[in-house]
Parts: C-alpha cells; structure tokens; sequence
C-alpha cells in the first residue's frame, strides 16, 4: 500500500530505511509491529517508523484475513441476495507465501469468489497480475477497475458495498480492557462484529451497539 512521509527520516540501524518528507512509499507489512513498518522505497526494503507516514484510504487491505474468511466475507447474503456486486474484492497478505510485500487479491464474480495472486518483479520493485507493471498495489488496483483482471472474461474491480461491515459475529467469554490506543474495551456477554482478523491473536471489531473500532484479543471471545 502506499504511504506519504510527513517528516524526515534518516535510518540510525542497517534494517531501517531512510526517507523524506513528501516521499511515496510502498508500505509492505503494517501487522508484525504497530511502530514499525516493513516498507520499501527506491527498490529498497526496510522498517519505518508508523508514526512518521501516512498510509494512504484502503477500506479494501484486509490484512492476515484467511482465504475461507475472504470468501465469506465477499458472499455474505441477506434475504436469498447476495449483497456484494461482482467484481467486489479484498485484499489479503498471502496465506502460502507469507514474506512481507506478498498480497492476494480475493474477488467476487458469479456467485464464487476468485484469487489472484499479485506478483512482484523485486528488482525494479513493482507489482503485477499479468504484463502490465505498477509502481504500487495502489495503482495495480486503480488500473484493473477498468481493464480485466482475467484474460479469458471481462472481471473488473469494483469497491465492496458498505452494507457488508463484518466477517462474523462473536461473544465476548471475559471481560477486557483497553491498554493501548487502538484497542477496544468489553464486558463478558458483549457481543461484537469482527472486521478483519488481524492475525490469530488480535481481531479489528466493534460492539454491537456501538460505531466504535479496535483491536481484541481472539481468546477472549466465541464465534456465534
């Protein structure tokens, strides 16, 4: 994803990258640390600092959300309809490649729901389906809501529908509270929409009654 440095930056460590203020750079792993981003710029890789960029909107990065999780997400159906548009998509860090800058793009067409696999050419640090190379996931995503993503059928991008919010619902086991920003609070019994499953330990949710949003610990919680 694409990030816009607000400040200068100069690395004081081998695995950090440096960068300066009003540089474009390709964010490739926002999970592992919540301070420090693996980030590339240039054709080089290394950690940033969150606090110093700006990730540009993406409502579509779903981060460590499964394959299976994808799909339910995408097919979710109200009354016998499905909810979500053909060409609705995702997109998810690779569940078999997992090295930071790997994504799958997870889209909905015809009542399934199919997986490309973005690929990178790490030389000249762009990313493609097919032929057509981009400097960033962001302009890959932009390209194909226009031109197909299939060379054998017309499949075009197209961002999801708002009305599906939630992967699935589940019920609080204990009570939690917030210790970090970001975090969300809740008493044992509370019911909550999980949004994106972060990683196996930390889920993004909110309360049923509440707009608010933040991370949870999965353990504390039973999918209903």
């Amino acid at each position: 994803m694409e990030a816009v440095a607000c400040h200068n930056f100069n690395a004081s460590a081998e695995d950090e990258l440096s960068f300066r203020k009003g540089n474009i750079i390709k964010v490739l792993d926002v999970e592992e640390d919540k301070n420090w981003y693996k980030a590339e710029l240039h054709g080089t890789e290394g950690f940033v600092p969150a606090n110093y960029i700006k990730l540009r909107d993406n409502p579509w990065y779903h981060g460590k959300i499964t394959r299976i999780d994808s799909e339910r997400l995408l097919l979710e159906k109200s009354q016998g309809q499905f909810k979500q548009p053909d060409g609705a998509f995702l997109l998810r860090t690779s569940e078999r490649d997992k090295a930071s800058g790997n994504f799958s793009l997870s889209v909905k067409w015809r009542g399934s729901v199919q997986h490309f696999k973005v690929l990178r050419d790490m030389e000249r640090g762009k990313y493609f389906l097919w032929t057509v190379k981009f400097n960033s996931i962001n302009e890959l995503i932009e390209y194909h809501k226009t031109s197909s993503l299939s060379q054998s059928e017309n499949i075009y991008l197209t961002d999801m529908s708002a009305q599906v919010q939630y992967i699935e619902r589940v019920q609080a086991l204990f009570d939690f509270q917030a210790e970090e920003d970001g975090e969300i609070s809740f008493k044992k019994g509370d019911i909550l929409m999980v949004l994106k499953k972060m990683d196996p330990n930390w889920w993004l949710g909110s309360l049923d009654s509440q707009s608010t949003q933040g991370l949870f610990p999965s353990t504390y919680v039973r999918i209903l």
